[in-house]
């Protein structure tokens, strides 16, 4: 009897260690610092990338936050919102408005995936690696693009909660160039190079106006 308690016992400790760290895994991430009460929602990923996720979340929202983040962003529309074909996309933009409607949609954000045949002929096809879902459901990453360096899918993160925001992109479907160069890309492409520190350098995903300058002016100054 004392054999088949101890083996009762030792199996309700494993069953509580395996439930919290469960419940550990599932603990929507948060920002660091003074950020460290705005935290996502739930992240389901596959458990290899959950890591990944969980940090590329944070860098989000301590870029998003951030004062160097909120400067380039302002620079970066008044030295090129108002020219060029991507120009009507900044028209309504305000930068004040803007990082205020980017923090609000952090708070409970919630990031899932997708795959299978659609997620292979989405980003074989179309370059697809993630959409921003219904205006109530996650965010979800196309698994056929995993995996990725975590400050790229912080760049996610950023762009699909642009686009809830309200800001848009709208010549992805016929002159994706341009479209780099519209708001939630120009956003992704800034919390990324926030994310990544000063080895951070631009490439064909980024707007060609970041790389048209010395890659290592790339702070304010240097948009």
């Amino acid at each position: 009897m004392a054999t088949c308690n101890r083996w009762r016992l030792a199996a309700v400790l494993a069953l509580a260690v395996f439930t919290a760290s469960r419940a550990q895994a599932q603990e929507p991430p948060c920002g660091s610092g003074a950020q460290s009460a705005v935290c996502f929602g739930t992240i389901e990923v596959p458990d290899d990338q959950r890591a990944a996720f969980s940090l590329a979340a944070r860098q989000a929202v301590d870029a998003l936050h951030s004062g160097e983040f909120a400067e380039d962003l302002e620079v970066f529309i008044a030295r090129h919102g108002t020219d060029g074909e991507h120009a009507a996309a900044w028209a309504a933009v305000d930068p004040a408005a803007t990082i205020a409607a980017l923090k609000a949609g952090i708070p409970g954000q919630r990031v899932a995936t997708y795959g299978g045949l659609r997620g292979w002929f989405l980003k074989t096809f179309f370059g697809n690696v993630a959409y921003d879902g219904s205006a109530d459901g996650p965010i979800l990453l196309n698994r056929a693009a995993l995996p990725r360096s975590v400050p790229s899918i912080a760049n996610t993160f950023a762009h699909e909660i642009a686009h809830r925001a309200g800001l848009r992109h709208p010549h992805s479907s016929g002159d994706l160039a341009t479209a780099r160069c519209e708001p939630p890309y120009v956003i992704g492409t800034l919390v990324e190079k926030h994310a990544a520190g000063p080895d951070w350098r631009p490439d064909s995903d980024d707007c060609h106006l970041f790389r048209s300058r010395p890659a290592v002016a790339m702070t304010a100054q240097g948009l």
